[in-house]
């Protein structure tokens, strides 16, 4: 785990330096090293850190650990945070971008018209096409066009996506 050279302080100090983490965040990790599980607040508070902390110090059980809890705690408001952490710092062990995608999918109407969309968008431009797609893509049965020609006369156009 700490056999990378960045990690290692010069021979003549015996500090151990890990700047991606935060001090509350080291704390959580050291107290998931030793005791192999943390409260349910720390973990929400720094499961993208620890996500990130296992990854590049391997060590795939709080990876695992720190998986679970974001599918546990996957809403619309994290979803979008779920979908551009791979993109971030990608991990072939984390299935987060496959299930917050189609989340958001599912979600569509409580996620597209939000700022933190936009902020997204701008930032991963490809991510936001990919919703769009992925989104007229997807059967929904939900999803109709109605048109109507006074009260009497509805008509239903299911949408489909043009192939």
């Amino acid at each position: 785990m700490l056999d990378s050279d960045e990690c290692k302080a010069p021979s003549d100090h015996t500090i151990v330096s890990l700047p991606e983490l935060s001090y509350e965040e080291l704390d959580s990790l050291l107290e998931f090293l030793y005791t192999g599980e943390l409260p349910k607040e720390k973990l929400a508070k720094h499961v993208y850190a620890l996500s990130l902390a296992a990854d590049k110090y391997e060590i795939p059980f709080l990876l695992t650990y720190c998986e679970c809890e974001t599918l546990r705690s996957l809403n619309t408001a994290t979803a979008l945070d779920n979908l551009e952490m791979p993109e971030t710092h990608p991990n072939p062990h984390i299935k987060l971008k496959e299930i917050a995608m189609s989340f958001i999918i599912e979600h569509i109407k409580d996620i597209v018209n939000t700022p933190r969309f936009d902020a997204l968008a701008a930032k991963y431009p490809h991510l936001a096409l990919q919703i769009m797609k992925d989104t007229f893509a997807a059967p929904n049965k939900k999803r109709k066009l109605r048109i109507g020609v006074g009260r009497k006369r509805k008509l239903r156009f299911g949408v489909r996506p043009h192939v």
